[in-house]
């Protein structure tokens, strides 16, 4: 076999992968196989390909698997050797599951990789779908939330992932040593798993309040994330904010208000933030919009009731983090840098 020769004389090698193998498969084994564990949101992203996948054509029926060669354990869970994965045509597979296709495929034509360790089924999973080339950061999030931290949302405005925005701008209130910038929204993906795990408890909580998607844009995500953290998931009176904002109702038959009155009502009228951005520093920016609503919540929690701001709300968001238990921050923070990213 003839080599092949660099421009500069130098030859390179033949490799063979005695791990790869190819095969037939019928469609009813392939059909019960399941995703590789950091599979994204598969029905999101039938809803935007299903017109492709609408026609079977031989191109379809080649698809990639692998097997795991030894046990393994991710995030607590146990990964049995011989354990076979899908590493693409997930979508595919659902929408043939749901009729989708003019057609179903008797069999398909399998090309398999055998590795050691999940991390490695990861990384191959990474080549047919790259995190940093072809995958949008909202897409990541969702496959963060199931891979790395085992939970599966509910609300659709997590399962999206259009959070981002509030997500870096709560780790930089919070976390300013860290994440410091605007423009990190295109964090590649161990950079992303930090930030959900500074507030993976915070998601969680808040994904069961969000029934009404629309009326929680970046800001208010943001200053729910906070809020959360600093009071618990257990705190009445934050639980009842989420509502109320979630609902978006209020009294506004009296100028003087309750904190959640003033909140829900300007995110109605629009009068102090007409148009609210994602932009940090702007008017109407998230530091601006933030600084408002954590101050209306804490004036909900104390009972108050105002007429209009305070003096000092412009700075509430920068000095939220130092109303919170430094121990508390000091934990979560070791978490942070030490989370395990797969």
């Amino acid at each position: 076999m003839k080599q092949v020769e660099r421009q500069d004389g130098t030859k390179v090698s033949y490799k063979g992968f005695k791990n790869v193998r190819h095969y037939e498969l019928d469609y009813e084994t392939y059909s019960e196989i399941p995703e590789v564990y950091v599979q994204r949101n598969t029905e999101g992203r039938l809803a935007k390909r299903s017109k492709q996948f609408s026609i079977l054509i031989e191109e379809h029926i080649v698809v990639h698997l692998a097997k795991l060669t030894e046990d393994d354990e991710v995030n607590g869970i146990k990964y049995k050797a011989g354990s076979i994965f899908k590493l693409d045509s997930c979508t595919r597979s659902l929408n043939w599951k749901r009729g989708g296709s003019d057609n179903i495929p008797k069999k398909l034509i399998v090309i398999e990789y055998s590795f050691p360790t999940m991390e490695r089924i990861k990384q191959s999973y990474d080549t047919f779908d790259s995190t940093d080339a072809t995958e949008k950061n909202q897409e990541k999030l969702y496959g963060i939330l199931q891979g790395v931290y085992d939970f599966t949302p509910k609300s659709s405005k997590i399962i999206k992932g259009q959070i981002l925005s509030a997500l870096n701008k709560a780790c930089n209130f919070y976390y300013p040593k860290i994440w410091k910038t605007y423009g990190e929204i295109n964090i590649k993906e161990d950079g992303l798993s930090g930030q959900v795990g500074a507030f993976i408890d915070e998601i969680k909580h808040l994904d069961s309040y969000i029934k009404n998607p629309s009326n929680w844009d970046q800001a208010l995500v943001c200053s729910g994330l906070m809020a959360i953290k600093r009071y618990g998931t257990n705190c009445d009176e934050i639980n009842e904010a989420l509502f109320q904002i979630d609902e978006r109702t209020y009294d506004n038959r009296s100028s003087v208000k309750g904190g959640l009155d003033h909140i829900c009502y300007e995110w109605d009228a629009k009068r102090i933030f007409p148009e609210k951005v994602t932009s940090w520093d702007k008017e109407c920016g998230l530091d601006n919009c933030v600084s408002f609503v954590l101050y209306w919540i804490d004036k909900h929690l104390s009972k108050d009731k105002q007429k209009k701001l305070g003096n000092n709300w412009r700075n509430y968001g920068k000095t939220y983090k130092d109303m919170f238990q430094q121990s508390q921050q000091v934990n979560i923070l070791n978490a942070v840098l030490n989370i395990e990213t797969v």
